[in-house]
């Protein structure tokens, strides 16, 4: 029994405090990132009809779709593979890895740049079947001139975390070009221009992120892989064949990850109205301010669990996986907990007639909450090699996901919508739980994440739900919603060693009592 705590408390605990120095990064972005995703939102649907605002969201989620697939899953495989090599003694094969990876990106991305741009006006009269479907066809134009762009941005920003730092991650994107984009839309509605000039000006901020990424980018292969690093036995070739077998099912996989996290905003367009799909994207909208926090973790979690798979070591990657899943609860829980009791009230900062989809934002927060207890499931089943696997889940999980959106969009609109993704959010995560489970003995299940469970749902999730089903005034809600998430915050902060939430604290000031941790 020493021996054991002694394992859990001992190397692994060093691995837990580096996850939570990157992590602590990646969070502070990410905060800053979520508010300015949702005021951005807000800014859209206040200042256009419903119709013209759902033509905004179809052709962004269409441009990230996009952007996703020309990517060609080198953003996963960089994170993986630059870390690995320098693990493994092979740095000087970083620089050739990177070209091999950029090449096939701005190929793609620029013939389907070109395929956008000339077939614009028949993919928006494919989707939008009013009179106005001219506007998003100019849209979508605009879009394809800035698609080599983000596509060649994001794989270099993925780059960077390979050597397993997120600041410029934190730095470019969260405080960067989200932060830009809110500035940039926000001042295009104030001189009064329309839609097709706030898509633009949504787009520019990649430009400038992709010349601080690229610099960002040598800065640290100078100083991580010198020119003169000495060679070995694996040959570029070797290497470059090796990449690929990992990153191939990864390009579909990221693909349809994408895929399902946006197609159903653009079926709902399609098979109703635009209009109703700025319903339902508002709707969707907390999901993601839940989401961006756990995203940051596990964009952190990445390269370090890739690292600790190169080293064989098991029992770190379940300790660290055990802990910021738990980390990822404390975040997201609260948050989809009080959006599902406000979900009325929040909708309205969308405007009127938002709140009619309400009933959305529930379903999506009660799938959330499954989804977060999982994990970072995909992440530790990618970073472990199996790629094949992943991309299985993923077709299924979206295969699942079009077929019921097809039969349910038709006669439930986004309600529809949202059971679709609910399914599909299930077994995406069930799947890859249940591999890791038979083919490593890791799972996130465990006392921190039992107790960050109970905590957050006696805290609030049954106090203000019961207040809610009972009409009581929204104030009172809120007030208890906010008392119970400082007795949340307080007991998490009172079993902090269990939760392991000390490691943040090794951020600021090393830790004067070495002997808990021997």
């Amino acid at each position: 029994m020493t021996a054991e705590l002694s394992a859990t408390r001992g190397a692994p605990r060093s691995n837990v405090e580096r996850m939570a120095r990157a992590g602590g990064v990646s969070l502070a972005g990410a905060g800053v990132a979520a508010v300015a995703g949702v005021a951005l939102m807000a800014l859209i649907t206040n200042n256009f009809d419903k119709a013209t605002a759902g033509r905004i969201v179809t052709s962004t989620s269409l441009f990230l779709i996009a952007t996703a697939v020309v990517q060609l899953g080198t953003d996963i495989g960089l994170v993986r593979w630059i870390p690995t090599l320098l693990v493994r003694g092979h740095g000087h094969q970083v620089r050739p890895i990177v070209r091999i990876a950029l090449i096939p990106v701005i190929g793609a991305s620029v013939l389907v740049a070109l395929l956008g741009f000339s077939f614009s006006s028949e993919l928006a009269g494919i989707i939008d079947h009013t009179s106005d479907g001219g506007q998003l066809a100019d849209q979508i134009k605009v879009l394809a001139l800035f698609l080599p762009v983000a596509s060649v941005y994001n794989t270099v920003l993925a780059g960077t975390r390979g050597f397993r730092t997120q600041v410029p991650t934190a730095v470019t994107e969260s405080l960067g070009r989200v932060v830009l984009q809110l500035v940039s839309v926000g001042a295009a509605l104030v001189l009064g221009l329309g839609a097709v000039a706030v898509v633009m000006v949504w787009s520019l901020p990649y430009a400038a992120a992709l010349v601080i990424a690229i610099l960002w980018f040598r800065a640290l292969l100078r100083r991580r892989v010198p020119l003169d690093v000495a060679s070995d036995d694996l040959t570029v070739d070797e290497s470059g064949r090796a990449f690929w077998r990992y990153t191939t099912p990864r390009a579909i996989g990221t693909a349809s990850q994408v895929v399902l996290k946006r197609s159903d905003i653009i079926l709902v367009a399609a098979l109703r109205s635009p209009k109703e799909a700025a319903l339902y994207a508002a709707a969707t909208r907390f999901v993601v301010l839940g989401q961006l926090g756990v995203q940051a973790l596990q964009q952190a979690l990445s390269p370090q669990l890739s690292a600790l798979f190169a080293q064989n070591d098991n029992s770190a990657v379940r300790e660290v996986y055990r802990a910021t899943t738990a980390w990822a609860m404390i975040l997201a829980w609260p948050v989809y907990l009080s959006t599902a009791v406000l979900a009325p009230d929040l909708l309205k900062i969308f405007g009127p007639g938002y709140s009619e989809v309400a009933s959305v934002v529930v379903l999506l927060s009660i799938a959330m909450l499954a989804a977060t207890a999982c994990g970072a499931v995909d992440t530790v089943l990618l970073m472990s090699g199996h790629t094949w696997l992943s991309l299985g889940n993923n077709l299924c999980a979206l295969g699942l996901n079009v077929g019921l959106n097809l039969v349910l969009i038709p006669a439930y609109g986004a309600l529809g919508a949202g059971i679709s993704w609910t399914v599909s959010i299930i077994v995406r995560n069930a799947l890859p739980l249940l591999q890791i489970a038979w083919k490593y003995h890791i799972s996130p299940i465990g006392r921190e994440t039992a107790l960050v469970a109970g905590l957050s749902v006696t805290t609030m999730g049954v106090v203000p739900g019961l207040l809610r089903l009972m009409s009581v005034p929204t104030v009172v809600v809120l007030a208890a919603l906010l008392l119970g998430g400082l007795v949340f915050l307080a007991t998490c902060w009172r079993f902090r060693e269990q939760l392991q939430l000390d490691a943040f604290v090794s951020i600021v000031k090393r830790p004067r009592d070495r002997r808990r941790v021997a």
